[in-house]
């Protein structure tokens, strides 16, 4: 639905690419973008782009360098403002940090990793950050950001459970669902926020292309 006259933000919401080390429990471990990953949100960029320039107006990315060396080289390269924001970094997981599954299950066994994944509102790595209190933080940043708009085309760049949580705010998907969309590396997502003589409406064009 398009309101007549709106005032439309297109944002796209992009995890980011394979981290140096692989796959593992990283969370805030500040691991750089391996050239796998490199090439991955590259690609992702440029399917987008236009005339080989992308159509952004504006970056706001994570603090961790996995997101944030790329939204740099990418807002350098095209000439488009980069905004980083320390509260999109990914959920802190404690004791879990930087380990392999693997190596959390020889250590912990499989109960507390099982529960984690299957309802991460109520299982909380040990040591770490509460999916509440990451939803929370990811909220003031998706607040702000409506509020004052850096431009009409905005891409985020940010990591698994931020990019859930960011993409809970429009579908209002319960706590619960803390993982509802599992994104791979460079998946990307498009937003339509319209402000128009009713209100406000956001819309979900598509999700983890």
């Amino acid at each position: 639905m398009r309101f007549p006259n709106a005032e439309i933000m297109t944002i796209d919401i992009m995890r980011h690419g394979e981290p140096v080390g692989g796959r593992m429990l990283r969370g805030s471990t500040d691991h750089p973008l391996s050239e796998t990953g490199w090439q991955q949100v590259t690609d992702a960029v440029m399917r987008h782009s236009k005339d080989g320039r992308p159509p952004y107006e504006a970056i706001v990315s994570s603090p961790l360098l996995r997101c944030r060396e790329f939204a740099l080289w990418l807002g350098e390269e095209f000439d488009v403002p980069v905004q980083v924001e320390d509260d999109l970094a990914e959920l802190h997981l404690g004791r879990w940090e930087g380990k392999t599954h693997a190596q959390v299950f020889e250590e912990e066994s499989a109960g507390p990793m099982s529960a984690f994944w299957y309802n991460p509102s109520q299982a909380t790595p040990p040591s770490g950050e509460t999916l509440a209190a990451l939803n929370a933080r990811v909220s003031e940043v998706w607040q702000q950001l409506l509020a004052n708009p850096p431009g009409k085309h905005v891409l985020i760049i940010a990591h698994l459970f931020v990019c859930n949580a960011l993409l809970r705010q429009v579908l209002e998907q319960p706590l619960q669902n803390g993982l509802v969309m599992d994104l791979p590396y460079a998946a990307m997502s498009r937003l339509r926020h319209e402000k128009h003589g009713l209100g406000e409406s956001t819309f979900i064009e598509w999700i983890g292309r």
